[in-house]
């Protein structure tokens, strides 16, 4: 069943297959839909339906449902198709229904703190209409956009699409609803084709082949205009292009309502043109299209106008060209002058010349249920090798961390002295030999793990946000740059250490526990370098934008190099003791003095004497471990702090 179905339907009098697979009893031509997504069988009850454990979830009646017996009447949804038992037949509802319903904004009331953000809203779009939200800054559109969306709940009044209630239905409605918010949601470093197919692989169901998926990149691809540019870098298309293609993400899951956030800002007249011309032709292929804009050059093709005014009140709804006779000019500059300065006056002018709608009755809101999701391990997968393309396709940056090991283990071995980790005479200039390298060995590591991935969560919040929306795992997507980051950093950690044993010679003293001195020397380097990538991490979660992390890899370097211990002793002293447990450098630094037994190498007053560098098994496993923690420490409050907030 779908657009090019044969709308086969089965009268439940035997079991019969629902599915996108063509040898199902029902098929269901819809992306969402799982091969073999539902069963239904005869019961002495009536007709039951059973979820096959497909990706999406079985709805009956805006209800996920494991197994249910049907009704008369009852509407089973599958993917972004509804099915209605009707005289014993499950049948698809009828297009008609569908087309009278559209989106139906009813008497929406939003307020937060006691403050009204949205005044008695009501809006009607049906498919094939495209309406723009405008109104002054604080008038309430992405307000109101996200809450047509599901993000938010109205305090009163209510919002069906299609005849389903959003906030009570939301679980089943997930995937009928596209939002493209303001920032662009595709990773620039890719080719558009590259971007659309991971977001594929995550959107799609588990079951989808590679060459279904391609199908619907290339469906998505040849509607918006963009498949001579399907090899193209998202970073080389212009700002059109490039609002195309995060537009087509949304349009994988065949969304029959889209909402746009935005999509003009920072375009130029021309470009401007073409988005709005995009989006004509996206609300005329049958989808209600609803666009927050600033641009007010080509409201002209756009069906109806919803301009609201400051506090979330409606000043004007209806056909752009009607703007004249409602405002008494059609002079915008003049017509938002008027209603910011009076908007209850605006609104009342507009209430008296529409006849108010009749009271709506408020739904409790249901609970918004757990998005669609493909399997961890899959998520996993594709999150990694994406991770992967990213770095390697920033060729600057990718060379920069190639050169970043070679550069700090060179500098390690600028240190005047050549009894490099063996025993130096107090009296010469390698006194401090050993001390020094291992300083410099460890901020290296330090630099090249923060840097490896600071600028990593902050620079792709926009996509993370959206695609959590639609259903990707927290937990997934850290596991898999964690990895991803762990793999480079341990490479990375690798160059450096080997140039300083070439260079330098290894630790003359005995390994305290894994048997080769050089080798735990580099598992202690290798340990600092992962610790300080989930510091990274952290400190690219926390940052509020991408001017902001340049300072914080400064100062986080800073800090990790008075409080290692090899510059500034820290043993003993108030504050700056424990505070130094907090940095990975002062638990990687600690764990090399233990290797290669610094109170033995490098003779002279260390007073007080720090117990983390004793040349011990115990000690040597203590410091280790404190990195592990830091690390797993790290990465909670990261996951914390990018969580999805309900």
């Amino acid at each position: 069943l779908g657009p090019d179905s044969d709308r086969r339907t089965e009268r439940p009098g035997r079991a019969a297959w629902i599915g996108r697979a063509l040898d199902n009893d029902i098929v269901i031509h819809d992306v969402l839909a799982s091969r073999h997504h539902a069963f239904l069988t005869p019961t002495p009850a009536g007709p039951e339906i059973r979820d096959a454990n497909s990706s999406n979830g079985t709805f009956v009646n805006g209800v996920k449902a494991g197994s249910a017996v049907l009704s008369e009447g009852d509407v089973v949804t599958i993917g972004n198709v509804d099915l209605v038992l009707s005289g014993g037949i499950l049948v698809r509802r009828q297009e008609a229904a569908t087309r009278t319903g559209g989106l139906e904004v009813h008497g929406v009331e939003f307020s937060v703190n006691g403050k009204n953000l949205l005044e008695k809203i009501s809006l009607t779009a049906r498919p094939g209409t495209l309406t723009a939200l405008i109104g002054g800054s604080g008038a309430g559109k992405t307000t109101l956009s996200r809450l047509i969306a599901g993000y938010a709940t109205p305090t009163s009044g209510v919002v069906t699409f299609e005849g389903h209630n959003i906030h009570t239905e939301y679980a089943s409605l997930r995937t009928r609803i596209g939002m493209v918010p303001q920032d662009d949601v595709v990773h620039r470093q890719l080719t558009v084709n590259q971007a659309l197919g991971y977001a594929a692989e995550l959107r799609l169901p588990p079951d989808t082949s590679k060459a279904d998926r391609e199908q619907v990149v290339a469906q998505v691809l040849d509607e918006l205009g963009l498949t001579q540019h399907a090899q193209t870098r998202v970073d080389k298309l212009s700002g059109g292009q490039r609002k195309r293609a995060s537009v087509a993400l949304e349009l994988l899951t065949g969304p029959s309502l889209l909402i746009l956030d935005e999509p003009t800002s920072g375009l130029d007249p021309a470009l401007d043109l073409q988005v709005m011309t995009m989006l004509r032709q996206l609300a005329d292929a049958g989808r209600v299209v609803l666009v927050v804009t600033h641009s007010l050059t080509y409201l002209d093709v756009c069906d109806q106008v919803l301009l609201m005014a400051p506090g979330g009140k409606t000043a004007f709804l209806g056909p752009p060209d009607r703007i004249g006779a409602a405002m008494g000019t059609t002079n915008w500059a003049q017509i938002f002058a008027k209603v910011g300065a009076d908007p209850d006056e605006a609104n009342r002018r507009f209430l008296a010349q529409n006849k108010p709608p009749p009271p709506a009755q408020t739904e409790a809101p249901a609970d918004l249920g757990v998005p669609p999701r493909t399997s961890m391990r899959r998520q996993f997968s594709t999150i990694a090798r994406r991770q992967v393309r990213l770095v390697v396709a920033d060729r600057a940056y990718f060379v920069f961390l190639a050169l970043l090991p070679f550069v700090m283990g060179a500098l390690s071995l600028t240190v005047p002295g050549h009894t490099g980790f063996g025993y130096a005479d107090p009296t010469s200039e390698s006194a401090g030999e050993a001390g020094t390298i291992l300083t410099l060995l460890t901020m290296a590591a330090a630099f090249m793990g923060t840097a490896l991935t600071i600028r990593d969560l902050i620079s792709e919040r926009p996509i993370f946000r959206r695609e959590q929306a639609v259903g990707l795992s927290t937990t997934a997507y850290l596991l898999a740059k964690i990895a991803v980051f762990c793999v480079f950093a341990v490479a990375q950690a690798a160059v450096a250490t080997a140039i300083v044993v070439v260079g330098k010679g290894p630790p003359k003293r005995p390994a305290v526990l894994l048997g080769n001195a050089t080798l735990e020397l580099f598992v202690a380097v290798a340990a600092t370098c992962v610790a300080a990538a989930m510091l990274g991490l952290l400190l690219s979660a926390l940052a509020r934008s991408n001017e902001q992390v340049m300072p914080l890899l400064v100062v986080s370097l800073m800090m990790q190099m008075v409080l290692s211990g090899g510059m500034v002793p820290v043993t003993n002293r108030i504050f700056l003791d424990q505070l130094s447990w907090a940095v990975p450098s002062r638990w990687g630094y600690a764990a090399q003095a233990s290797t290669v037994d610094l109170w033995a190498v490098a003779p002279g007053p260390q007073s007080p004497r720090d117990s983390h560098f004793q040349h011990t098994s115990g000690t040597w496993l203590f410091d280790v471990g404190m990195l592990a923690l830091l690390s797993v420490s790290y990465v909670a409050v990261v996951r914390w702090r990018i969580r999805l907030k309900q």
